[in-house]
C-alpha cells in the first residue's frame, strides 16, 4: 500500500468510527477546505474527494500518523466526554488500519460547534 492509499484508508475508518460517537452532529471539514475549495479541487482532480472533517499526515520521520477530527456535537452532551470518545474510537480505528506498519497515530479533536 503507498502512503496515500494508507492515508486515505486511515481517514475513512476514523470518520466512520467517529460518526458513531453518541453526542457526534456531524464531522466538519477543516476551513482552510472550505475556503480554498477550488484550489483543493485542483490539487486533487483524478483523486478521491476528501474526507470531510479528518485530516491524516505523516510526520516527517515516517514513524506516527498525526490524525486531526473535527466534530460538531449535539447538544445536551458535555463537549468533554464526547471528546475523549471521539479521540478513543479515532485511536482504535487508525490502529486497526495501521497494524503490522510499524507506524504510530496520534489523535487531535477539536470540537467546531454546538447544535
Amino acid at each position: 500500500m503507498t502512503t496515500h492509499d494508507v492515508r486515505r484508508a486511515v481517514e475513512e475508518t476514523v470518520a466512520a468510527a467517529a460518526e458513531r460517537v453518541p453526542g457526534v452532529a456531524a464531522l466538519t471539514p477543516r476551513l482552510s477546505r472550505l475556503l480554498g475549495g477550488t484550489r483543493h479541487r485542483v490539487r486533487t482532480a483524478g483523486g478521491p474527494a476528501p474526507v470531510p472533517g479528518v485530516h491524516a499526515r505523516l510526520d516527517a520521520g515516517r514513524r506516527t500518523w498525526q490524525i486531526e477530527v473535527r466534530v460538531s456535537t449535539v447538544s445536551g452532551h458535555r463537549a468533554l466526554d464526547v471528546t475523549r470518545a471521539v479521540r478513543a474510537a479515532a485511536a482504535e480505528a487508525a490502529r486497526g488500519v495501521l497494524e503490522g506498519t510499524g507506524e504510530a497515530a496520534a489523535v487531535t479533536v477539536t470540537v467546531t460547534a454546538l447544535v
